[in-house]
């Protein structure tokens, strides 16, 4: 009996030994997660100051002398367009204090984002149609907006469509820690707006051309910089769901508007040759936005809820924008002298 007991007790203490030793492991591990969680936290904070650093650089060695001028410059231009591509940033900044959300939420998003982008095609092909006759013919036949618009649309959704495919095909794809399909969306998502911001700046180009230019071009960059805070949020709606870092979320909100400075520099000092071309610049950001609304972020939304649940928040996102962008024309409006 004693040999028996001793033997127990040798068991015990060895299997006691044993559940320390994997207590140990087990909180040596949660030690070094913690640690990278810390290390992931003190990179992107430093990323995210980074960001900030650089563009109040940028805003503050680029500002014109005066911001008003009777005649603007090419120094004018850039900086508004410039602060037009900043807003967008600002429609990033809720969902960077939110954590991953459920498949529901991820569903409510890409709904929300689809009817953001659908009324934004909506806008553009309306301003496309909308604008002053310019002349335009081909073959001694006059070439109507309407016309370009269509015509833009279609190369647009055509573009898409085949960009799609061979961004796919590169199965090894790789954004941060996320691959494969979701890379290639991301890709997909966040080319299709900064497409649509060279339309913009095409805009904000041409708006600070002629008779009173200067304050056109104010009004029309200070409507674009409203217009780009829900655009900047529908970025992040699809970003930050698919595991995108939240600082690197807010980057690329903004990067996908730097075209509207870039493009508004040449524009403004050409006019008369991008003028042509901006109904046609219209439409295409118009189809493309429009195939990604209905064919990706509308087709993700309905596997994750159902069918009229994603139809009440792409109606209530669509609605929502165009009720946004009728106030921003209206206070925008700039009377004809």
């Amino acid at each position: 009996m004693c040999s028996t007991d001793r033997t127990s007790v040798q068991r015990r203490n060895v299997k006691g030994e044993k559940e320390l030793i994997r207590e140990g492991k087990n909180a040596d591990a949660c030690q070094r997660r913690s640690r990278a969680e810390g290390k992931r936290v003190s990179s992107e904070t430093l990323q995210f100051a980074a960001i900030i650093s650089l563009m109040a650089l940028i805003s503050y060695f680029t500002m014109p002398a005066t911001l008003t001028a009777r005649v603007p410059t090419v120094g004018h231009v850039w900086y508004y367009g410039w602060l037009a591509a900043l807003s967008t940033g600002l429609g990033a900044l809720p969902l960077l204090f939110f954590s991953k959300p459920s498949d529901f939420w991820l569903g409510a998003s890409n709904a929300i984002a689809a009817g953001m982008m659908l009324s934004a095609s909506y806008s553009l092909v309306t301003e496309g149609v909308a604008l002053d006759p310019d002349g335009a013919s081909l073959l001694g036949y006059e070439i109507s907006h309407v016309t370009r618009v269509i015509v833009g649309v279609i190369l647009g959704m055509v573009f898409v469509r085949y960009t799609k495919s061979y961004v796919e095909g590169y199965e090894d794809l790789r954004l941060g820690d996320i691959t494969g399909l979701e890379a290639a969306k991301i890709c997909l998502i966040v080319s299709v707006m900064t497409l649509h911001s060279f339309a913009e700046g095409l805009g904000i180009g041409v708006s600070f051309c002629g008779k009173g230019g200067a304050h056109l071009g104010a009004f029309i960059s200070a409507s674009l910089a409203v217009h780009n805070v829900p655009e900047g949020l529908a970025v992040a709606l699809v970003l930050v769901p698919r595991g995108v870092p939240k600082f690197q979320t807010f980057a690329m909100a903004i990067c996908s508007s730097l075209p509207q400075p870039l493009i508004a520099v040449p524009v403004y000092l050409f006019v008369e040759q991008f003028i042509v071309w901006e109904p046609v610049g219209l439409g295409f950001a118009a189809g493309a936005m429009f195939w990604v609304a209905c064919f990706e972020l509308i087709s993700d939304a309905i596997k994750e809820m159902s069918i009229p649940m994603c139809s009440f928040s792409l109606s209530c996102s669509f609605a929502g924008m165009m009720a946004i962008s009728a106030w921003i024309d209206v206070v925008t409006a700039h009377p004809e002298s």
